[in-house]
């Protein structure tokens, strides 16, 4: 069983599910949770060194509070 972006479908979470047993390339990656206090996004390098990193997250700050704002509204 592979990971794909079906569980962030359905679950709002990119990261590997705790109660999985499927592996991929992917699933030794946390991914940073995006919230109003913590604005960080999961970069992917091409440096052979460094896979991926995290780093702010700030220039669309405005369009994302309003996602959430409206997923709050909504009761998500």
């Amino acid at each position: 069983m592979r990971i794909t972006p079906v569980n962030f479908i359905n679950n709002r979470n990119p990261n590997h599910p705790c109660d999985s047993t499927a592996t991929s390339p992917l699933s030794n990656i946390t991914w940073p949770e995006y919230t109003l206090d913590s604005k960080e996004m999961l970069l992917f390098s091409d440096n052979s060194g460094e896979e991926y990193t995290t780093i702010p997250n700030t220039y669309r700050a405005d369009g994302i509070a309003a996602i959430i704002e409206v997923q709050t509204a909504l009761g998500a």
